[in-house]
C-alpha cells in the first residue's frame, strides 16, 4: 500500500518469493521452520521440496520463462551437505563460496553477475555498493525472466494517446493500446467494490519456439476498479484471498468496445521483510532465528535473515510483455459456449489506476502481480 501512497507503479513476483522462502526453509529448524511451513502452506520440508521440484521442473520446459537460484556463502562457513543436496536437487540452486569478509565488492559483483545472467541482462546491480559487508554470511538469490508475445497482437496503427487519471486526479497523456472486439472479459459488481477484468492471452509455444496447443497457457489479467480510488480495496482482496486472481479469470468472450489499455514500462525495488512480518512471517528475521541446518559450523552469534530485497521490471507494448524479477535474502480453463444470451458490449478503458497479473493457467500459478499508478513514468 505504500506504493499507492507514493503514486508509484508496483510489481512483485509471488513465485520467485515463494521459491526463495522454500529454499530458506530447508536450512531452518524449530519455530522458524514451523512458521515458514505454515506460511508456505506445507506440512514438512519433504512435501515442500517435492512441490518446489515439480514446479521448477515444469518451469524449465516453459520457453517463455527462465529461472535461476543461487546460494552464496562466506568462505568462513561451510554449507551442510544435507542443505546443499536439497538445494541442488529440489530447488535447482547452485552453491558458491565467496569472500564477503575480505572482498565484499568482488562478492557483490559475483551475485550481481549471476542475477544479470538469469534475467537476460534486464536486471543489473541487484546488490548496490555496501549492500554486503564483512558481517554478511549467506546470500540467497534468485532471478526470473518472462517474455511472451500476444496471441492477438495489438495493431500499432490503433494505438492512440489519451488521458490517464492518477490517484490524485491529475491527468497524464499516454499511449493506449486499442483492440475493440471479442475479448475474454467479465464485470464484477460486488457491493462496495465493482471491477472489470480483461484477459489477454500470449502465444502458446513449445520448447522449439513453434506454436503448440499443448504448451503452457499464459495470459495477463487486468483488473480495473469501477471507482478511480478503488485500487487499494482490490489489492487487499488479492493479498488476503490466495485464489482471488484465478477465481476472477473470465470464462467467456464478449464484445468489448472500446478496449483500451495504456502501454507501460517500469521497475520496482523493495525490501519485503516488513510486508512478510505483517503477514505473519517474522521468525527468520529475528535474532533468535534458527538456521542451524544451513551451515555445519554455525558462528557463535548465529544467523538470521536481515533483508529480503526484490527487484522487478515489466514492459507491456503492442508486441507482448517482458517481465523480470530478482530476489535475494541476506488448470488451464475449459471454455464452453455460453448458455445465456451474450451481454451487451462492455466498455474497458483503463484510464485510472489498475491491477494486473501474469499467470500460467495449468498450474494456476501467478508469476507476477502489480499495479499501474502512472504509466507516463519509466522508473
Amino acid at each position: 500500500m505504500e506504493a499507492i501512497t507514493k503514486q508509484s507503479d508496483f510489481i512483485f513476483p509471488p513465485m520467485s518469493l515463494r521459491a526463495g522462502l522454500a529454499l530458506l526453509a530447508v536450512g531452518t529448524q524449530g519455530p522458524t521452520l514451523r512458521q515458514l511451513l505454515t506460511f508456505l502452506g506445507s506440512e514438512n520440508t519433504g512435501h515442500l521440496d517435492v512441490a518446489i521440484a515439480r514446479l521448477l521442473t515444469n518451469v524449465s520446459t516453459w520457453p517463455q520463462l527462465s529461472f535461476a537460484a543461487g546460494i552464496f556463502v562466506d568462505r568462513t562457513l561451510f554449507l551442510s551437505p544435507e542443505f546443499v543436496s536439497s538445494a541442488v536437487s529440489a530447488h535447482h540452486a547452485v552453491a558458491r563460496s565467496v569472500d564477503f569478509k575480505n572482498q565484499p565488492a568482488a562478492a557483490t559483483a559475483e551475485v550481481n553477475a549471476f542475477i544479470e545472467q538469469a534475467t537476460v541482462g534486464r536486471i543489473r546491480n541487484l546488490l548496490s555498493d555496501g549492500a554486503v559487508h564483512g558481517d554478511t554470511k549467506v546470500v540467497l538469490a534468485n532471478g526470473m525472466h518472462f517474455k511472451a508475445t500476444w496471441a492477438r497482437r495489438f495493431d500499432p496503427s490503433d494505438t492512440v494517446r489519451g488521458n490517464f487519471y492518477r490517484r490524485d486526479g491529475k491527468p497524464v497523456r499516454v499511449p493506449f493500446l486499442s483492440d475493440a472486439g471479442m475479448q475474454y472479459a467479465e464485470s464484477f459488481d460486488a457491493p462496495g467494490l465493482g471491477f472489470k477484468v480483461l484477459q489477454c492471452f500470449y502465444k502458446m509455444v513449445g520448447p522449439d519456439g513453434r506454436l503448440d496447443s499443448k504448451a503452457p497457457c499464459f495470459c495477463m489479467l487486468m483488473f480495473l476498479p469501477h471507482r478511480r480510488d478503488g485500487l487499494p480495496d482490490l489489492l487487499r482482496l488479492a493479498v488476503t484471498e490466495p485464489d482471488f486472481v484465478m477465481r476472477c479469470a473470465p470464462r467467456r468472450e464478449q464484445v468489448v468496445r472500446p478496449c483500451k489499455v495504456p502501454k507501460f514500462k517500469f521497475s520496482f525495488t523493495f525490501d519485503a521483510v516488513n510486508a512478510l512480518c505483517q503477514l505473519g512471517l517474522s521468525a527468520p528475521f529475528a535474532d533468535a532465528a534458527d538456521l542451524s541446518w544451513m551451515v555445519s559450523n554455525m558462528p557463535p552469534e548465529g544467523l538470521y535473515v536481515s533483508a529480503v530485497r526484490q527487484t522487478c521490471a515489466v514492459e507491456v507494448d503492442e508486441e507482448g510483455t517482458t517481465a523480470v524479477a530478482a530476489m535475494y535474502a541476506a488448470t488451464r480453463p475449459t471454455y464452453s459456449p455460453p448458455e445465456r444470451p451474450p451481454p451487451p458490449p462492455m466498455r474497458f478503458v483503463a484510464d485510472h489506476p489498475f491491477m494486473f497479473a501474469i499467470v500460467e493457467y495449468e498450474k494456476a500459478e501467478v508469476l507476477f502481480l502489480g499495479h499501474v499508478m502512472d504509466p507516463s513514468k519509466e522508473d
